[in-house]
């Protein structure tokens, strides 16, 4: 990875997930808090990564740490979550890491293409596996909670009655 300073990676990583966002025809409304789940989504990646954790680990914090805000602001603002969550892990995509398979693939090194493209892979299960586990999460405590919510309700009725 090239080392750059973090208010670049700030900067740029926040353009990234506000430009995807339009590309996808978010409402403008929600433009600003995508680029900014896009933006912390990728910090944590890059501050993991500078602290020697492994690419897998730092996509899967990075991309729990997305799911998470994205759930949160999607009830708050009365959203479908898809809206905050694509831009928000779209930063996390191992984009060079494809490219590179397949350039050692045309290039004949299927050595190096099988290391980089399983690499590849890992990453990406690692940020599919961090959304669905903080999906499921707090979809079943928010559910839970809704019904619970709701039987304090019923009985508050019944004791009025």
């Amino acid at each position: 990875m090239i080392w750059m300073p973090l208010y670049v990676h700030i900067i740029f990583s926040y353009l990234a997930a506000v430009g995807f966002a339009v590309y996808f025809n978010s409402p403008k409304k929600t433009l600003y808090i995508s680029g900014a789940i896009g933006m912390i989504s990728w910090i944590v990646y890059i501050l993991l990564m500078r602290i020697n954790f492994d690419m897998m680990t730092s996509n899967f914090a990075a991309a729990s740490v997305a799911s998470l805000l994205s759930e949160i602001l999607a009830r708050k603002m009365k959203k479908p979550t898809i809206l905050f969550l694509v831009p928000g892990i779209v930063t996390l995509v191992p984009g060079l890491g494809l490219y590179n398979t397949m350039s050692y693939i045309i290039e004949g090194d299927f050595l190096q293409a099988s290391i980089t493209g399983s690499n590849v892979l890992f990453s990406s299960g690692a940020i599919a596996l961090g959304v669905i586990v903080v999906s499921t999460l707090f979809r079943t405590y928010y559910k839970k909670s809704v019904i619970i919510e709701n039987m304090k309700e019923n009985r508050n009725l019944e004791s009025a009655s």
